[in-house]
């Protein structure tokens, strides 16, 4: 399998093998075709709209869209093709999502589905290509042609329709919300974090004030203990001894 160069592909559209309609000899690149932004676009959440050639599609921040291609195309039966978005749109911060590959055979435009990650919005212009289509050969014709659903697909087939309809991308500001509440969580915890210090200081400065009040106190009570347990001893033994010259006298 090779990829048709710049002549090949002008030479396919002029043996009328490979069709580009509107074709745009401007538009062959050294080993691919730009195909432009179609005038339909598929909005996410707010449904189709129309658009001139001219006019700009402006996809906003963290949004989708879903868009066509302007040129209808036809491959032959022994040519294949690959595509995406021009690398000028990509450094945009532009994301595309697309099938993998076009088979031989297929009649009909191209659509992507695109999404803007970026802070800002990206404005896209109805009728400016935006498309990159590469042709690759076979190493010979395929015995069955493309007959799929998509076959002769001009326009976005009603489910895609109700799809993007239903769709909803959460809205940047929400995210933005949830960022600050998140950061007055973590600053009320960090105030009560000090506070808790802060008591946990005072405790420690007011046990310290007393420190030597109950050492004091320790002290005072370890000699009344000892002095009970003299006057105990003594008053013990005295009574022993009054007891025994009291026997010793009977």
């Amino acid at each position: 399998m090779t990829v048709l160069r710049r002549e090949k592909i002008v030479e396919e559209i002029k043996q009328d093998r490979l069709h580009i309609n509107p074709f745009d000899e401007e538009l062959v690149e050294p080993a691919s075709y730009d195909l432009a932004l179609g005038s339909r676009v598929l909005s996410a959440g707010k449904g189709m709209v129309t658009f001139e050639d001219g006019e700009d599609f402006v996809l906003e921040s963290n949004a989708w869209a879903a868009v066509s291609s302007k040129e209808v195309i036809t491959l032959p039966n022994d040519v294949c093709a690959t595509y995406g978005i021009r690398s000028a749109m990509t450094r945009r911060g532009l994301m595309h999502f697309g099938g993998p590959q076009i088979d031989p055979g297929y009649h009909g435009r191209l659509f992507l589905s695109l999404y803007n990650p970026t802070l800002e919005p990206i404005i896209l212009r109805v009728g400016r290509p935006i498309f990159s289509l590469i042709f690759h050969r076979l190493d010979g014709p395929v015995g069955i042609p493309y007959a799929g659903s998509f076959q002769h697909q001009t326009d976005f087939p009603s489910e895609d329709v109700e799809r993007m309809m239903r769709l909803r991308s959460k809205n940047l500001s929400n995210v933005i919300d949830t960022v600050e509440t998140l950061d007055e969580s973590v600053a009320n915890l960090a105030g009560n974090m000090q506070s808790l210090t802060g008591d946990v200081r005072e405790i420690k400065e007011a046990m310290n004030q007393f420190g030597p009040a109950l050492q004091t106190f320790q002290r005072w009570g370890r000699w009344t203990i000892r002095g009970a347990v003299f006057v105990a001893v003594t008053v013990a033994a005295a009574a022993i001894t009054f007891l025994v010259e009291r026997f010793l006298g009977a």
